[in-house]
């Protein structure tokens, strides 16, 4: 039976992490241990010039700076050394970090390309900008700095002892037995379950916390206008004292282990001081004596620093192995994978059989039992009660998410043997409410085709109804979208239009793309339509029946099924729900408001 592999964890897997960058990092840290050996020598040094200067006083003998010359040498050519590896090391720990940055946040971003859209409406924004930018920066600065003060945090103490207990191990165990009790307090501490389970939750409603905060900030013009209470606010004041609670129970739970810790840490010249006295009235030449004790207090009492920063990178580590778990979790998360071998679409007719689907962690279908055909360079619609899941059967088709039951096929060939860049290459998809990146007009034009010359930009801006206005603009193309540049609702829905022009692709979705346009612009955009619709297979989501009247097929969908399919003409003889929906549009489009009456 194989033995099941290990997960690693803590400073293992952040090395696994690091990739090609290991060797760099490597070098970091064995230029961190020089450079703490290089740190040590001078205490070394100082304790022979005690040695020295006490031997010459004790006996009368004149002291002279050659007698010494040579260990201020060392400590002179220690220090220059201990600035050159300290320097190298953080030239090659930044350097590392920040690559390892880059390749950790180019990985994440591809892998959150590949995995299912049911990530996305299972956490909140604030989570995923959690793991996208805290979590990863904490991991850079743990790289950058704590890495190698890990090294040097384990290495200076380390020299330090040894070099202790060859000057006399007797005061060593003395100076050591207050740290080595305050050790065992703290892995006491440490060690119990409780401990461990507090800090998660810490971390938990932090996160928390702060994806309702971003949440907040997003909706603050609703909650003026509607919620101008403290009730507004309540979700997030739940959360916020959720998180301070947690943070309170934690500190009061490590609170005795901690003041322990603290108290015999630094405790080391009260239990030093005795032990002194006693070897200074039982030595036989206090000459021997003196110069050890000296050298004991001196270095005794910096040995709390480097103890400190080897107790800090632990607790560090502790917090950079969730982030890192966060990581693996959504590293760890299942691909929408190819059910066989790769394949090609060479048509584009489109088929649903008996497709259902359930979003992750739910129970109710989207859809139930869906089947359709759309024939190649045919012009179909999706209509139906908001909710019924029309939205979600045009995902699909994208392979956004993994079927329930059923299969989707275009050209013949499973959704699920193609290949998701070939995919998604082949069709285009506006959205109703279309993103625009802070980009310049022209590149977001160009993310239909990156390979577009400008002049194959400029004609999809006309077909798409929308070169005029850019050309008005001052920097025309080269304007850079952002809330200030003050484009309608229906010009950047016209812009999105020519990005999906550009990508000239064979199969085009229209989500609800004109259900915010006013009565010109909706022209203008029908207008593209016609033209991004030509010798395609289109897939129309639409409210506004009269949109929608000319096409070949219109499918009725209500509660996830589908309800009746047929044109126009004969849904209006056929399906109740149909003519229902037609009713309801025509008053709408006769609705008016009167003064002192009611509307009709």
């Amino acid at each position: 039976m194989a033995k099941k592999e290990t997960k690693k964890e803590g400073i293992a897997r952040l090395m696994e992490l690091a990739g090609t960058k290991k060797a760099g990092l490597t070098a970091a840290c064995t230029l961190s241990v020089l450079s703490s050996v290089c740190r040590i020598i001078p205490y070394f040094t100082i304790y022979r010039v005690l040695q020295e200067l006490i031997r010459c006083f004790s006996s009368g003998e004149p002291f002279t700076f050659a007698s010494v010359k040579w260990l201020v040498l060392l400590t002179a050519a220690s220090a220059v050394l201990y600035g050159v590896f300290a320097y190298a090391s953080a030239m090659l720990s930044h350097g590392a970090a920040f690559d390892i940055l880059y390749e950790l946040r180019m990985k994440l971003m591809e892998k959150m390309g590949r995995i299912s859209s049911g990530y996305y409406t299972s956490n909140t924004q604030g989570a995923v900008k959690k793991l996208l930018m805290e979590d990863v920066e904490q991991i850079e600065g743990f790289i950058a700095h704590s890495m190698c003060e890990v090294s040097a945090a384990i290495a200076t103490p380390l020299l330090t002892i040894v070099i202790l207990f060859a000057v006399d191990w007797r005061l060593t165990l003395v100076s050591l037995l207050p740290i080595m009790f305050s050790f065992v307090i703290l892995a006491m501490a440490l060690k119990k379950p409780d401990g461990a389970q507090l800090q998660k939750n810490m971390a938990d409603r932090k996160m928390k916390m702060e994806g309702t905060i971003i949440e907040y900030i997003h909706g603050m013009s609703v909650i003026k206008i509607f919620g101008g209470t403290r009730n507004a606010f309540k979700r997030y004041e739940t959360d916020m004292n959720a998180f301070t609670r947690s943070v309170h129970d934690t500190a009061y739970y490590n609170a005795n282990g901690m003041g322990l810790y603290y108290a015999f840490f630094g405790a080391q010249v009260l239990f030093l001081l005795p032990a002194a006295i006693l070897m200074l009235n039982r030595a036989a030449d206090a000459a021997e004596v003196l110069p050890k004790i000296l050298f004991f207090l001196v270095v005794c009492a910096g040995l709390k620093e480097p103890l400190e920063n080897m107790m800090n990178v632990s607790i560090d580590s502790t917090k950079i192995n969730v982030g890192m778990k966060r990581i693996d979790e959504l590293l760890s998360e299942p691909e929408i994978e190819l059910a066989g071998e790769g394949k090609m679409m060479t048509k584009f007719d489109i088929a649903f059989e008996n497709v259902s689907f359930t979003y992750p962690g739910s129970e109710m279908y989207a859809c139930k039992d869906v089947s359709f055909c759309l024939a190649q360079g045919s012009c179909n619609a999706l209509v139906g009660p908001s909710g019924g899941g029309k939205s979600t059967i045009a995902q699909l088709l994208l392979h956004f998410y993994e079927l329930t039951e059923g299969t989707i096929r275009i050209g013949g060939v499973d959704i699920r043997e193609i290949p998701h860049s070939e995919l998604v290459r082949h069709i285009a998809y506006v959205f109703q409410d279309s993103f625009l990146f802070h980009e310049t007009i022209e590149q977001n034009i160009r993310m239909g085709n990156n390979n577009a010359t400008f002049e194959e930009v400029r004609e999809a801006a006309k077909a798409a109804n929308i070169a005029e206005m850019i050309e008005s603009l001052p920097d025309g193309y080269q304007t850079v979208i952002s809330d200030s540049t003050g484009l309608s609702g229906g010009e950047k829905q016209r812009i999105a239009i020519a990005r999906a022009m550009l990508k000239d692709a064979p199969i085009v979705i229209l989500d609800e793309a004109t259900a915010y346009a006013d009565a010109e612009n909706e022209s203008r955009i029908q207008e593209a339509f016609s033209r991004l619709s030509r010798g395609k297979t289109v897939i129309m989501i639409a409210h506004r029946l009269k949109t929608i009247q000319n096409a070949d097929n219109i499918l009725v969908i209500r509660e996830g099924k589908l309800e009746a399919s047929g044109t126009h003409e004969a849904l209006l003889e056929t399906c109740q729900l149909y003519r229902d929906m037609v009713s309801a549009n025509e008053r709408r489009d006769h609705w008016t408001m009167r003064k002192g009456g009611t509307a009709t």
